[in-house]
């Protein structure tokens, strides 16, 4: 995806991009210090730990209202809420701009198009 270089800690550390009019910021694995301070360049965001373990209950209360967001908690944090839109090879969260893993496993296509939320504590941007 398009995201507009703000700046970075250094590799491995935090970055900051905006991507759909969103401050993101996640572990440089791009390489952010090659880039310059409003360059658009590509990523991909992924969940590169989620925060604790949620109960499946909790997860899919979570988000009654179907929003497709990111909330920023802090560092590299992010409340997830979103709409699963497939289960294999693994199940994926809209977002609205993008897609997250969620941290199930599922075969159960039922989960299709429910709402759910869960916790990233990193958020990894890769270069593509």
């Amino acid at each position: 995806m398009k995201a507009t270089f703000i700046k970075t800690e250094g590799e491995y550390l935090q970055a900051e991009l905006e991507i759909a009019g969103m401050r993101i910021f996640a572990m440089d694995q791009f390489g952010g210090e090659q880039h310059y301070s409003g360059e658009e360049i590509e990523v991909e965001l992924t969940a590169g730990l989620h925060y604790e373990e949620e109960s499946w209950e909790s997860m899919f209360s979570g988000n009654p209202d179907g929003k497709k967001e990111l909330q920023h908690q802090g560092g590299w944090s992010y409340r997830v809420y979103g709409v699963i839109n497939r289960i294999a090879p693994e199940v994926m969260v809209d977002v609205g701009f993008t897609e997250f893993e969620a941290p199930i496993d599922t075969n159960d296509e039922r989960v299709i198009g429910e709402s759910i939320s869960f916790t990233i504590s990193r958020m990894d941007a890769y270069g593509n």
